[in-house]
């Protein structure tokens, strides 16, 4: 068996846990707390959060901008998009597990029984680049991926970091929303939602247990977590400025001895109350060590049927940039 292929019956073959919410029970626990408040919920959110209502095999009632999903898989609807994702293949070229990373990617296609589309490419390009820089971990270390679109960017990690732990914090409604699309992935993955540090305690320490999930409210059990690598793409944008301090600090001082952040986002957004969000002035140290800082060249351009095909965001407000760092730790 291939090392790809060996990497995704490694988290095939996971059983749910015995304890904590897991599995449907923990989407079911989040749906059923949607209607709340959330004290990490931006003006952008309050208004996208009612647009859509999702059950817990993941369907989708509404408008969402969680990210795309195109039922339409025959061949010719296919052949368009693999052909019109050639000029983002290419900017992935020069990365290691690139050929890896897309199988991992049109796997979770598959199983999802959606198209492979720019979105999910876009996380594929991520990994395969986060991947190509990234030293070893040790394997006491875990994964964070902070926000996500349907899970994909869970699962890739799940797939291509078999013998790591995957922690995955959210909104309510979007985290039940990931869950739900990662377990059509892996419908027997073992997973937990943890609510306390007893909880999250016992997860970290169940050698079952592959993903931990969190509502985004409870970001402080993060303390706890050892994260060696964390990522977070376009959602820090659509954050209150003091929660994104909060993952800041959480990344600066959880207990690994070095923590690496890949974060792709807008440099500059306003949200619907007026605020406005510029990631130059996210809580950086000139003391990070910076490994990647450019504009993101996967998410400045998108493609369509409409010609010329392949289209540039234009203007300086519409720029995506990537960064990735050993980030300064900090004392708790």
């Amino acid at each position: 068996m291939t090392p790809c292929g060996a990497a995704i019956e490694a988290v095939a073959n996971q059983k749910e846990p015995d304890t904590m919410l897991v599995g449907k029970q923990a989407i079911e626990s989040l749906i059923s707390e949607a209607g709340e408040g959330e004290l990490s919920r931006s003006a952008y959110w309050e208004y996208e959060s009612a647009q859509f209502l999702i059950s817990a095999d993941g369907t989708i009632q509404g408008d969402t901008v969680l990210g795309s999903i195109s039922t339409k898989t025959g061949f010719l609807h296919t052949a368009a998009h693999w052909l019109l994702q050639a000029p983002f293949r290419y900017m992935g070229a020069k990365y290691k597990k690139i050929g890896m990373m897309e199988k991992l990617g049109r796997t979770i296609a598959r199983r999802q029984s959606r198209q492979f589309t720019h979105d999910m490419l876009r996380q594929v390009l991520t990994m395969a680049l986060v991947e190509h820089h990234l030293e070893s971990l040790a394997d006491s270390t875990c994964n964070l991926i902070i926000g996500d679109g349907f899970g994909v960017l869970t699962t890739l990690n799940l797939m291509a970091f078999p013998e790591r732990k995957t922690v995955l914090i959210n909104l309510v409604k979007p985290l039940a929303a990931d869950l739900a699309w990662i377990r059509r992935v892996f419908p027997n993955l073992s997973l937990a939602l943890v609510s306390n540090r007893e909880e999250m305690a016992v997860a970290l320490g169940d050698p079952k247990i592959r993903l931990i999930a969190v509502r985004a409210d409870d970001s402080s059990l993060l303390d706890e977590v050892p994260i060696g690598i964390a990522f977070n793409v376009v959602s820090m944008q659509e954050m209150p400025l003091k929660v994104i301090a909060e993952y800041f600090r959480v990344l600066r001082v959880n207990p690994a001895p070095t923590t690496t952040f890949y974060c792709c986002n807008k440099l500059w957004k306003r949200m619907p109350d007026g605020l406005e969000i510029s990631f130059q002035e996210y809580p950086w140290h000139i003391d990070d060590e910076i490994i990647v800082d450019t504009p993101c060249h996967w998410s400045q351009w998108i493609y369509s049927s409409r010609f010329p095909f392949w289209h540039f965001r234009r203007g300086s407000k519409r720029v995506i940039w990537h960064r990735m760092s050993r980030l300064k730790k900090s004392q708790p």
